[in-house]
């Protein structure tokens, strides 16, 4: 044995750094991945996969739900373990540290700089998660945890698979159903406010709104839709109060009123002069509703006004513009930009 290992120096250095390693694997990183496994399960939409994982999930023909609830399944599994299994803390910590940063790392070389979902609505960008991700995977590699005796093996085991049963049924418990039934939207000349019931214009009784079966979720890929006819779209067929689009030029705008890029695009492009009749169709931000708080003034007083139906996790990412003539669509772009934009014809882009 050599003298560095018996100086007391390094075996104190040694023992910090055990501790420390113990720490992270059982304590700091168990804690990470619960606030981010409990945070996707509040709010329990697909919107909170990764934009490109999103795409091959539902190319691959996975309901998105239930990948979700897999995904969440695991990271409450892989807590137990870490808790409640001293031996597989640190490899259990590394794995799911190293299979956060591998998918943050494809989410960027793929183009997604904004958003992974990784934290629900308070995510932050996924160069950040990276950043924390990696730091706490170095943490992990490079501190080794302080050996603890285990009471007993077999009470490990049994925790550690209580915690995943228990949290992976309550995780696909939630899962919501293939389609759900929602009102349709319905305007009419005496609807003053967003909460005022349409009322029938002959006998002045409230009209009931038309009911249909919708997907739980809707994710577009609207690159497809060009040279398509309007009715064989169906986020258009499901827009109820859009004008005959078969004849002339028509743009259909799906936009967010809580979101800066629709309303910078709106300002900049839709403000004045319209070069063909615009419909602003409104998309609600969750399943739940329209959000209440942060609504920007629409710029765009000579678009008419729409809603999409309530109870639909649209998933589309906002603003998605697509400019229509005769009838056929001319293109489609999801994301607009304000400033260079891909899809307005009219306007000589």
């Amino acid at each position: 044995m050599s003298n560095d290992a018996l100086d007391p120096a390094t075996m104190h250095a040694q023992k910090t750094t055990s501790m420390v390693g113990l720490v992270m694997a059982r304590v700091i990183v168990p804690l990470w991945v619960l606030m981010g496994a409990s945070a996707k399960l509040y709010a329990s939409s697909p919107r909170l996969l990764p934009k490109n994982m999103l795409r091959n999930l539902e190319a691959m023909d996975i309901n998105l739900h239930t990948a979700l609830a897999v995904f969440i399944a695991v990271e409450f599994a892989a807590v137990g373990l870490m808790v409640f299994k001293p031996r597989l803390a640190r490899p259990t910590a590394a794995f799911m540290l190293a299979s956060f940063c591998l998918v943050l790392l494809w989410e960027m070389l793929n183009g997604n700089f904004t958003d992974c979902g990784c934290l629900a609505t308070i995510s932050p960008p996924p160069w950040a998660m990276l950043l924390v991700d990696g730091l706490l995977l170095l943490g992990v590699c490079t501190c080794r945890v302080k050996q603890v005796a285990e009471p007993n093996a077999r009470a490990g085991w049994a925790l550690a698979s209580l915690v995943a049963v228990a949290m992976g049924a309550w995780t696909f418990m939630r899962v919501p159903a293939d389609t759900v039934v929602v009102s349709l939207p319905i305007k009419s000349d005496t609807q003053i406010e967003d909460d005022t019931p349409a009322l029938n214009l002959e006998t002045g009784d409230p009209v009931a709104a038309p009911v249909t079966a919708l997907p739980a979720y809707y994710l577009p890929d609207p690159t497809e839709w060009a040279g398509m006819p309007v009715a064989d779209i169906d986020l258009l067929r499901w827009t109820t109060g859009l004008p005959d689009l078969s004849k002339g030029k028509h743009y259909v705008i799906y936009y967010s009123r809580v979101c800066d890029h629709c309303h910078e695009l709106l300002l900049a492009q839709f403000e004045f002069d319209l070069p063909a009749p615009t419909v602003l169709v409104a998309m609600p931000e969750s399943p739940d509703g329209f959000a209440m708080e942060g609504l920007m003034k629409n710029p765009c007083t000579d678009c008419a006004l729409l809603e999409l139906p309530v109870g639909v996790d649209w998933l589309m990412s906002p603003p998605l513009v697509i400019a229509i003539e005769d009838g056929i669509v001319h293109c489609a772009k999801e994301g607009e930009d304000a400033w260079e934009p891909e899809c307005l014809p009219w306007h000589g882009f």
